[in-house]
This record gives structure tokens, C-alpha cells and sequence, in this order.
């Protein structure tokens, strides 16, 4: 290789730190810290710094992704593809079998206090207890019986989410109206509605951070994503997810499936 080539090689490279050192500057990534002394938000909270899974009680309203399906199948590709890169051991990330998109949250043993938590279960009472309670409000919830959500993949980004979250969007506008009075509805039948109940973002959860990346490998992280966010995208453009339904957690690694909305659990 000629002098000239190694220069502009030289020149070349140096070029694309200080472009990339200034986009680190310019706009926050959420897998680093923004100040001294803090940990990742989920670390002690619902996942142990060693990235174990932490107690974390609670119940939700889920639209599940059942195993050995198109969309599990590449969201399990994404998954694999993040643990082959040395950044996947700042993340912890969750089992397919756990995939899910939250239609409406519920409670979590943690937070009692409205509008976290229902006026009519008192403050001191178990979760099981508010549970017994939403399932007996959910028991005549009007839901078609065909009741589907259609869904896309919007985005992938550490400009926006810490741990690995593929935000999703509905696929129409009447798909948005009809998510959206679903969830209208919901937090008026159950009496909670958290504060960011206008603008929750939908989305599915790969994974959580537990430690936080260095410069190189936030970098390399969003390089994966956005190869990621491609795959997705071509691959699932629009899904359909089935109707949402009641289910009840002790960490973030297994939902226990209740019953469909708007029906009473089967029982002998």
C-alpha cells in the first residue's frame, strides 16, 4: 500500500471518530450513564446487577407471542444475534417464551398508591387480592370474539429505550383508535390510569440492561440494531396479535396466563 493510501486512510478514519464522537455528544444513548454514581433504572428493581431476575409481583394485560411462529421466530433471531456480540453481557436478556406487547398495565406489588392502584383494593391487600378483584371486573369486558391487533415494527434505537425494546406502532389509524379505546376503557373498568396512559408506547421487550456499555460498545450496539431493525421490518412488516389477555407475573421471566378479556377463566 502506497504512502498516499495509508494517509488517506489516516484521514479517513480519524474523520469517522470525530463524527462518531460527535454524535455521542450531541445526543444522549441510554446504555451509558448520564450521571455519575447511577445504575441502569430496571438494575435492583426488577432485574440484580449479575442479571438475574429480581421478585417483581404483579399482574398485566398481555397480548402473548406464542413459540414456533413467524414473529417469534425472528425476534428470537434478533435475540440470538445481540448474545453473539460482547455488549450482550451488559444486557439481560429474557427467554422467548416471555414475549409479549403490554396492552394495558395493571399492578405491581411495589407502587400502591393511585392511580397505580385501585381505590377499591385496599392499599395493604395482597396482589392476589387485586387480582380476584380485576378478574371479577373483567368478566363481562365486551370484546369480539375475532378481536386481533394488527401491529409494526417502528423502531430499535438507544437513543430511546436502555435495554433491548422493539418499539412497535399500530398498523392504521382505525387500529390506533380501536388500541386506543380499548385501553379508554380498560382503566376505567379496573380504576387505574397511569399517568403516561395517553402516550404509552407499545412495544416488545428482548431484553434489560444490568450494566452499563462503554462508548465502543454503544456503539456497536446500535450498529446491531439498526441491521436488526431492518431484518424486522422486512421480515414482519405487518402481524397480527391476538387478543389481549389477564396474567400475573412473580419476575420478569414467565407470565401465567389467566384468561382471555371479556371471558371467564375455564374451570371444570
Amino acid at each position: 500500500m502506497t504512502h498516499i493510501k495509508l494517509l488517506r486512510r489516516a484521514f479517513l478514519f480519524q474523520a469517522c471518530a470525530m463524527t462518531t464522537g460527535a454524535a455521542l455528544a450531541a445526543s444522549p444513548l441510554l446504555t451509558m450513564p448520564q450521571h455519575k454514581g447511577t445504575r441502569p433504572s430496571d438494575v435492583n428493581r426488577k432485574f440484580f446487577e449479575n442479571g438475574k431476575a429480581r421478585p417483581f409481583a404483579g399482574n398485566t394485560i398481555i397480548s402473548q407471542i406464542p413459540l414456533r411462529t413467524p414473529l417469534s421466530d425472528a425476534l428470537t433471531t434478533v435475540r440470538n444475534t445481540l448474545a453473539a456480540h460482547p455488549f450482550s453481557q451488559c444486557l439481560s436478556l429474557l427467554p422467548p417464551s416471555s414475549y409479549h406487547m403490554t396492552v394495558f398495565e395493571g399492578v405491581i406489588d411495589e407502587l400502591r398508591k393511585p392511580p397505580f392502584w385501585p381505590e377499591q383494593v385496599a392499599k395493604n391487600a395482597s396482589v392476589q387480592a387485586c387480582t380476584d378483584y380485576f378478574t371479577e371486573r373483567l368478566s363481562d369486558f365486551d370484546l369480539d370474539d375475532d378481536f386481533q391487533l394488527r401491529m409494526q415494527v417502528d423502531d430499535f434505537n438507544v437513543h430511546r429505550d436502555s435495554g433491548a425494546t422493539i418499539r412497535l406502532v399500530p398498523a392504521s389509524v382505525q387500529e390506533n383508535r380501536k388500541l386506543r379505546d380499548m385501553r379508554d376503557r380498560l382503566a376505567q373498568r379496573l380504576g387505574i390510569r397511569a399517568p403516561d396512559h395517553d402516550q404509552y408506547g407499545f412495544h416488545i421487550s428482548l431484553g434489560y440492561l444490568v450494566k452499563w456499555m462503554t462508548d465502543a460498545q454503544t456503539l456497536e450496539y446500535a450498529a446491531v440494531q439498526k441491521k436488526c431493525l431492518t431484518f424486522l421490518r422486512e421480515t414482519l412488516e405487518v402481524f397480527a396479535l391476538d387478543a389481549p389477555r389477564f396474567c400475573t407475573f412473580n419476575d420478569m421471566l414467565t407470565f401465567d396466563d389467566k384468561f382471555a378479556i371479556g371471558k371467564q377463566p375455564e374451570t371444570i
